[in-house]
């Protein structure tokens, strides 16, 4: 059986790409990260940095991509978009 993470497919960059923003930090986003930086780009990730519990705690856990330099905003992808504009001074 084959794990999901290591049949990821090659991701082609445009040539003037800087960035990419990483929405979220399952294992297939890692590696898309990891190829993120090797190709020369910048990483802005947008993660909540945990989730809600069925009964509604809070259960947080370390980001585990993040690097020197990567942009991170810690919000779910509907807020983390808006605050990500928000730092890059386009609202």
């Amino acid at each position: 059986m084959r794990r999901y993470d290591r049949r990821i497919p090659a991701v082609n960059f445009q040539p003037d790409a800087k960035v990419l923003v990483v929405i979220g930090l399952h294992a297939d986003r890692r590696w898309v990260a990891k190829g993120v930086r090797e190709a020369g780009l910048r990483v802005f990730l947008v993660a909540p940095e945990g989730f809600a519990r069925p009964d509604g705690s809070w259960f947080e856990y370390p980001l585990e991509v993040p690097r020197s330099g990567d942009v991170v905003v810690r919000r779910t992808a509907a807020a983390g978009v808006g605050e990500l504009e928000r730092l890059l001074g386009l609202v």
